[in-house]
This record gives structure tokens, sequence and C-alpha cells, in this order.
């Protein structure tokens, strides 16, 4: 009998062994009633790192003193002694300093990037109360909604690239006035007409006590199928750069964001703005055009992220 038991314990320890080795290891209980397919993955491998149900694996080894941020496979946790969080969580920073923000993370212990895409509620997160962040060094824009036990925009929705203007006060905040979303503004296609030839834009809203806008790049015509070539100088590829005379440009799927949150909710319910320079890398770390498309053939005439094309999420 005795012999039995080992030799069922050697092929279960074997099998075990060769599963992990493979870096594949299969999770049958769901977490949560709500959770989805991808929220009930719990294994992600990269260079012998590995993330099983929730535990965090080196080489095989537990490591159960390790509490802090690691990227695995694309995806961020934070871990206390070896074992990724889930829910929300105030932590300090990602990208590193002191600096605490409440977090999401998903059942599998995943962090949440795009809150506006979390679980299929757009329409909540776009109707909460929040501020825009636009930081120019690192021509990165983030949504931080508000924390009713904090009392402070705290909570990190979602970064996205833009491009900012070329001149060292183009895009600003005017002396004595506080940046806000000028929600009556918003257009579907905003138009420059001191340019020959116009340009167009889809998505424009205006941000009050400044001379600039929220839009998406550039277009020859009142068409989302007619963007500018991505190599264009005024173009796609050059997201992520000083390019613009005052305004804020980011990729379609982002204009189309703050257009929603500009119509879409109590017009009386003010979002604020704040322009600024630091080499802080915010909340989720700094986001390039690499995290999201890459940049794009030259003979490109829609915008990857546009809504009304693609149903991936970005």
């Amino acid at each position: 009998m005795k012999l039995h038991v080992k030799t069922a314990s050697a092929c279960l320890l074997a099998g075990i062994m060769l599963s992990t080795s493979l870096g594949t290891v299969y999770a049958s209980a769901a977490t949560d009633d709500t959770a989805s397919q991808e929220e009930t993955t719990t294994t992600t491998t990269t260079n012998k790192q590995q993330v099983i149900n929730r535990l965090y694996y080196k080489n095989g080894v537990l490591q159960s003193d390790y509490t802090g941020w690691k990227k695995i496979n694309g995806k961020i946790y934070y871990f206390k002694k070896g074992k990724a969080v889930k829910g929300w969580k105030y932590l300090k920073s990602y990208s590193g300093g002191s600096t605490k923000y409440k977090y999401r993370f998903k059942p599998n212990g995943v962090l949440v990037t795009n809150l506006f895409n979390y679980k299929g509620k757009y329409n909540k997160w776009i109707q909460k109360p929040m501020t825009i962040e636009v930081n120019l060094t690192t021509h990165n824009l983030t949504f931080y909604l508000y924390d009713q036990k904090k009392k402070k925009y705290c909570i990190p929705a979602k970064t996205v690239i833009c491009s900012t203007s070329r001149y060292k006060n183009g895009t600003r905040i005017r002396a004595g006035q506080k940046g806000r979303l000028e929600k009556t503004s918003a257009r579907r296609w905003f138009i420059y007409k001191k340019a020959n030839p116009w340009r167009y834009y889809q998505y424009g809203v205006h941000i009050k006590g400044s001379d600039s806008w929220f839009h998406s790049t550039l277009y020859t015509t009142t068409d989302p199928t007619k963007l500018i070539s991505p190599n264009h100088y005024n173009g796609y590829n050059y997201l992520g750069t000083d390019q613009t005379t005052s305004c804020i440009r980011m990729q379609a799927v982002n204009a189309k964001l703050i257009y929603d949150i500009a119509t879409k909710t109590n017009p009386k319910a003010r979002v604020w703005v704040n322009i600024f320079r630091s080499k802080d890398k915010g909340p989720f770390g700094k986001v390039t055009l690499d995290d999201t498309t890459g940049k794009l053939p030259g003979n490109t005439k829609i915008d990857p992220t546009d809504p009304k094309y693609t149903k991936k999420k970005y």
C-alpha cells in the first residue's frame, strides 16, 4: 500500500514539475461571479517568473518575502509577501516616489490601467468627478477620479500619450486662471482655419483659461478615413513629442473620451485641467506609442484606435 502512495505522489510531482517547466499551470476556480475570462487567467510567465493563483514564483521558488511592484509578461502586479493584492488598494506610485494612489486590481491581481474600459462601465466612470493632468515633460495625460474617502483626486483611471506645443509656453494655463474643460465648446470636428490649408481634427474640446484644445491627430478633411500620412510632421507617428502650436493632440480613442466627458456628463460638473512639467512618470509609468499601436505605415488612413473602426480596447 505504501508503495502505491509513493508511486502516485511521484507521478503527481513529476506532472507538476513538467507543467511548471513549460510555463503553464491550469486553474479551474473562477474568482467571482463577475470576473471575465481574462480575469480568471492566473498564470503568466516571463524569464522564469510566474504568477500562479496570485502567488509570485521565480525559478520555480515561491517569493514569499517579496513585497512591491512587479511587471510580468506586460501585466503589472503588487505583491505582499509574495501574493498579488486584488480589489482597491492605496499604494505608493508604481513609477516610484512617495505619492500614494488608490489603485484597482482585478480578481487575478492584475492592475487595471484603464478604468473606463473595466467591466463595460464606461458611462459610469465618465460621470465621476475627475481632473485631467497634462505632463509636458513626459507627454502623458492622466485622468484622476475623486476619492470620497481621501477627499482628493487620487484614483488614476488612465494614462495616455499626447503631443504638446513646440513653444516653451505654448501649452499652458494663463496666469491667475484655473484650467477646466469648457464643455460647451465640444465639437465633433475641430477645424483650425488660420492655417492654409485648413486643418481638421476629431473631437475638439477647449480648455478654459488657455489657448489650447484637446483633439485627435490631423486629417485632410472631415472624414475619419482621411488621416494625414502618419509620417507627416503633424502626423500620428509624432505623438509624444513637442509638435503643436498650443493644442494637445491624442489618439482618436482618447480624444473621444474627453469629448464624451464633455458632452455626456452634467454640464455644470467641472473637470479641472492641470498643465505642468515634471520628470515624475506618473501612477502607471510613462506611456509611449510603443505601448499602444506603435508607429503606423505611411499610407495608413484610419487611426487604429478609433472606436468607430475597431473593437479593440485602447
